[in-house]
């Protein structure tokens, strides 16, 4: 039972960095007009760090759920699925024709659909960066460790363990 717990954290983890790695860099990619450079691969962050980069991310996902339903709701109310909207975003992204073999009115809708989301990441960009900051960690080190944490299987150990410890903490704390 508690190995499962423990599988399921750290599962939670992954999805958690996956999802804050998406907005962080589309919050980044919004104020970059440079192209973004991998960062050099650190592995020695303090505890503290490690410590406030894992509840960081806990809010960012928190704001991240309410986000992806906005998004949706905002394809939706343009007329499109979110599978039809991801579809012919992957296609936007990945050939040179794009978009091009839809319909007008599916380019029309989709264009609108795009620009709603592009509105709400702009908007949360900023409660990110805020959420990040107020558990005392830097947008750059936060960074620094998800890179990390993706490269560096002693950084993803580390992590891995202070989100157990935390969870730990957790559990024995009176409710």
């Amino acid at each position: 039972m508690k190995m499962n717990r423990n599988k399921f954290f750290m599962q939670k983890l992954k999805v958690i960095l996956l999802a804050v790695m998406m907005m962080v860099g589309v919050g980044a990619m919004a104020q970059e007009s440079n192209p973004m450079q991998e960062p050099e691969l650190k592995e020695d962050f303090k505890k503290d760090e490690l410590i406030s980069f894992v509840k960081a991310s806990s809010k960012v996902e928190a704001i991240q759920m309410g986000v992806q339903e906005s998004m949706a709701n905002a394809v939706k109310d343009e007329g499109l699925t979110v599978e039809k909207f991801n579809t012919m975003a992957q296609a936007q992204e990945n050939s040179e024709e794009g978009i091009q073999n839809e319909s007008a009115e599916d380019q029309k809708m989709f264009n609108s659909a795009f620009e709603k989301i592009m509105k709400i990441q702009d908007e949360v960009g900023g409660d990110i960066q805020e959420a990040i900051k107020e558990e005392g960690i830097d947008i750059e080190v936060f960074e620094q460790i998800m890179y990390a944490y993706q490269n560096s299987e002693k950084v993803k150990g580390e992590l891995d363990g202070v989100l157990l410890e935390l969870q730990q903490e957790q559990n024995t704390q009176p409710q």
